[in-house]
């Protein structure tokens, strides 16, 4: 019995040793298979299905493979984190793709697929359909889009990269360093990491035992600070890709264009008459299309007359088609969108009108389109912009500014339209509850700015409003408005004998009054002609593509327009 006590003496002072040594490491080569994380249990993955882990994070969406190897991911993910591209016709389930050489079209589980009118053959299917999704070859993804990706099995897993850029990582330096599902001790194990290996550090702990790091093959969890170096910053290596370059239109000169209130045919009489009191546009831009139902039809005000009138006075036309029904419903034109027979049939009416009347550019002003929309404005962009390619006309495509619209994806309008256009006004709009100027310098800046991240100064116009409103409040603070012109709105002050003064927070002139008649408290951010010089020499300083002034008939008079031209020659 003494024998055996003094064995298993010797034995733990042996461990402790060994933990004092060598970090207690000792308990990891014990660590059995139920100290290993049940991956597929704890992320829910069935088989033959993938994780997914982008940019370091992992989506709740799964990959799949077709049972030979191929992993494909869901058209929806693809199109969300990977390349918006990728566009799913759910009318007649099948995938289009935009190519140099005209638009792909893809049915599920054939290797058979067509660009433009030339058919092609892949050596798998580029998409599957499976129980009603559609899912997206991941190598075709990768074919197409600038990414890293790496697939690994058991247990299943990919591992992407889209964003680049200036990480933290930190070398493993821990001899027996393991990557844990939680912080603590007990915490389940991922896998063993070899020193020297190279993770990236989300939370380093502030100086706690545990950071949290994802591993280059996708794990995210926890390793003690004791088993990492410092973390450093890291400029991550891009991938070599080519972006495809659509061709475009580019004029070598600034764009001036004023957009023309056409509600009438007859208002195409007004023609010559605007032309002589607008000096310097180059461009003029007619309200001539908008739906007349949501089959697609469109109702054309368009004359080639005016088209022959305005190049005899050196100006082109690039004729508005907005989503104008009794008013823009981004409901009623997705009714339209959804759908490719819907929207080819638009474009073929816009083919014949072209060529009818002689225009010179298309400027597509579809407002109020949701989210839910998106998608499919963003195919119809792509579908117009290879008409208009194919006429050799400029496509032009109006925007709000950036900063609530995100979903219109102003950087794939850019990469297929010749000029994306700001409306740099609305920030006070009708429904506003609050009154307010309707285009402060700050926002028209920041619009400009926002735009700029997104699309190369050569294609941005920046537009500019010459009207204001008339704001009322009543003692309820209740807050109603409308839309004046220039000398509109400066009459309502002048005939209250009020002077206007600067604001220096919009950079506006603003003058207020109450009323005698209603008791309202009545304010105005005049446009004139202090803020067209600040919008100009805005335009100046970003060098952007030009100016669109919205619209004709709201200035003041020939001055305005002497003045926009000014800062453009």
């Amino acid at each position: 019995m003494n024998e055996i006590r003094r064995i298993i003496g010797m034995f733990l002072i042996s461990v402790g040793l060994l933990c004092i040594l060598g970090g207690c490491d000792i308990v990891d080569d014990f660590r059995s298979e139920k100290d290993l994380v049940d991956y597929n249990t704890t992320y829910g993955v069935s088989d033959g299905e993938y994780t997914i882990t982008l940019n370091n994070v992992m989506l709740d969406a799964r990959a799949i493979d077709d049972g030979a190897g191929n992993v494909y991911i869901d058209v929806n993910t693809a199109n969300s984190y990977f390349n918006s591209r990728i566009y799913w016709e759910e009318d007649e389930n099948t995938i289009l793709y935009a190519t140099l050489d005209g638009m792909a079209e893809y049915i599920p589980d054939s290797t058979s697929y067509t660009v433009g009118n030339t058919s092609a053959s892949s050596t798998i299917p580029v998409t599957i359909n499976r129980n009603g999704m559609l899912y997206i070859s991941l190598s075709f993804i990768k074919d197409n889009t600038k990414m890293d990706s790496t697939v690994y099995t058991e247990p299943n897993r990919v591992v992407a990269r889209t964003e680049w850029g200036e990480v933290y990582t930190a070398t493993v330096s821990g001899r027996k360093a393991v990557i844990r599902y939680q912080g603590g001790i007990k915490s389940p194990v991922f896998r063993d990491l070899e020193k020297g290996e190279r993770v990236y550090v989300l939370d380093d702990g502030n100086g706690d035992e545990w950071a949290q790091v994802v591993t280059e093959d996708g794990y995210n969890g926890w390793v003690k600070n004791e088993d990492l170096e410092t973390p450093s910053m890291t400029t991550l290596t891009e991938p070599a890709f080519t972006e495809p370059v659509f061709t475009s239109i580019s004029k070598n000169y600034k764009i001036n264009l004023a957009w023309h209130g056409v509600y009438s045919e007859s208002a195409n009489d007004e023609l010559e008459q605007i032309l002589a009191e607008t000096p310097g546009i180059n461009t003029i831009s007619p309200r001539w299309f908008y739906f007349e139902n949501t089959n697609g039809d469109l109702i054309t005000l368009g004359s080639a007359d005016y088209v022959n009138k305005a190049h005899a006075a050196g100006v082109e036309v690039w004729a508005m088609f907005s989503n104008e029904f009794t008013n823009f419903d981004g409901e009623m034109t997705d009714e339209i969108l959804s759908s490719r027979t819907k929207r080819q049939h638009v474009l073929d009416q816009l083919s014949s009108y072209i060529d009818a009347y002689g225009m010179d550019g298309i400027n597509l002003d579809f407002e109020m389109i949701g989210e839910t929309g998106a998608d499919n404005y963003i195919q119809f962009v792509r579908e117009l912009s290879a008409l208009c390619r194919e006429k050799g006309i400029v496509f032009s495509i109006d925007n709000y500014t950036p900063m609530y619209w995100r979903h219109y994806n102003q950087k794939e309008e850019g990469i297929f339209a010749d000029y994306i256009i700001i409306m740099g006004y609305d920030e006070h709009h009708s429904g506003s509850e609050v009154a307010g100027s309707v285009a402060s310098m700050s926002f028209a800046r920041q619009g400009i700015e926002d735009m700029l991240e997104m699309v190369p100064k050569e294609k941005v116009i920046n537009g500019i409003p010459l009207y204001t409103r008339v704001w009322a409040t009543d003692t309820n603070g209740l807050v109603e408005s409308f839309s004046a012109g220039m000398t509109e709105a400066y009459g309502y002050l002048e005939s209250h004998g009020v002077t206007p003064v600067y604001d220096e927070t919009t950079g506006q002139n603003y003058g207020q009054y109450t009323s005698d008649v209603d008791g309202r408290l009545y304010q105005i951010w005049l446009e004139d002609e202090t803020s067209i010089r600040s919008r100009m020499e805005m335009i100046q300083e970003y060098d952007l593509a030009g100016v669109a002034s919205w619209r004709i008939g709201w200035e003041s008079g020939p001055e305005i327009w002497q003045i926009i031209a000014s800062y453009l020659n």
